[in-house]
């Protein structure tokens, strides 16, 4: 038999918190690179500090955020593990090292630029969509959420906890609330005006929502297949045989050498100088590097016959996936909009075909 629960079981004692423990609340960020780095680092530290003790703990607070934001650990991790398979090579075939480690470092760069690649053409996706809609699904959120308390009574203390979300994460949900109280109405009536639903609606909330929400469900299918064929587009340059200066620049990078007596200072600002100066030469090379692995995926090599236009078409065939999702998006959201739009009914007819 389940017995009904009652507070008086556990003493709990429900009273106001003082002001100075409930200082934070959720709010929008500014949809700039510094915030997403933050966010990012945020999420990433968490996921591999925090979240998985209070889940072995069985926290009642571990929350499907929590368990959500945990799965950047087997990618990086596995990503690592990719990285040393690779190298390893080098070290069971002795007479090819230099053809193993050269191999084993392009393979490694294959892992780096595919995630480089699946990260940043996002962008190429949600800017154009935010142009032409008005609607920008990587909005940023710090989310302040509050736990429930261990303890009972006056022992009860609520530490407001931190989450870095996004306004559209969920499409039937998405926080209208922190849109109207640090936008305003003015962000639907601007999204209202560039999808063609109107201007001076009487509720331009409740009218752009249902278009909101099918602009959130076919740019993120949009995103997810146009960033994985950027990211396929990021191994196919990291296979080209470009990357040598690449490579030499990282192994003969300039290091500091010791002298008799030299001074702590010494060494430090000798460091610095040639942390500096490495920084500047591998990137330049790696630009480089880039540029020509860049045009020999596009020329292809002639002993491959056929294969020798694959590269190309892949270039082609990605950027114009990108281009036709994100054209997708915005025709559907206008046409919805222009379906909506009642001044294009003509209210002297009994029924209206547009």
């Amino acid at each position: 038999m389940i017995r009904p629960v009652r507070l008086s079981d556990n003493n709990v004692d429900f009273k106001a918190k003082q002001k100075k423990e409930i200082d934070e609340e959720s709010k929008i960020l500014p949809n700039t690179l510094q915030t997403r780095v933050r966010q990012k680092f945020h999420k990433t530290s968490n996921a591999f500090l925090e979240y998985p003790i209070k889940g072995l703990k069985g926290d009642v607070n571990s929350d499907f955020y929590e368990f959500l934001s945990m799965g950047i650990i087997p990618y990086l991790v596995g990503s690592g593990m990719f990285m040393g398979l690779f190298n390893i090579v080098k070290k069971l075939n002795p007479k090819s090292q230099l053809l193993a480690s050269f191999n084993g470092n392009k393979m490694a760069l294959g892992v780096v630029l595919y995630g480089l690649f699946k990260t940043i053409s996002n962008d190429f996706v949600t800017r154009p969509v935010y142009l032409g809609t008005g609607v920008d699904i990587e909005l940023p959120v710090q989310h302040i959420s509050y736990p429930l308390p261990k303890e009972a009574g006056e022992n009860a203390t609520i530490i407001p906890q931190i989450q870095q979300r996004k306004v559209y994460d969920s499409r039937e949900f998405f926080r209208k609330d922190l849109i109207q109280k640090d936008i305003g109405i003015k962000y639907y009536d601007n999204i209202a005006k560039k999808i063609g639903l109107g201007e001076d609606l009487n509720d331009s909330v409740t009218e752009t929502t249902p278009i909101i929400q099918s602009i959130i469900s076919t740019t993120k299918t949009a995103k997810s297949l146009s960033s994985y064929a950027w990211a396929a587009l990021g191994v196919g340059m990291a296979a080209q045989d470009c990357w040598g200066d690449f490579f030499d620049s990282i192994s003969n990078r300039k290091r500091h050498i010791a002298k008799p007596n030299e001074s702590f200072m010494t060494k430090v600002g000798s460091r610095l100088k040639n942390a500096g100066t490495n920084l500047v030469d591998i990137s330049k090379t790696f630009g480089s590097s880039f540029v020509k692995s860049a045009k020999s995926l596009w020329a292809g090599k002639e002993e491959y016959g056929v294969l020798k236009h694959a590269g190309k078409t892949w270039i082609l065939a990605t950027i114009a996936l990108t281009a036709g999702s994100v054209a997708n998006v915005i025709y559907k959201a206008r046409h919805m909009g222009k379906l909506a739009n009642k001044d294009l009914m003509d209210k002297n007819e009994e029924s209206t075909v547009i």
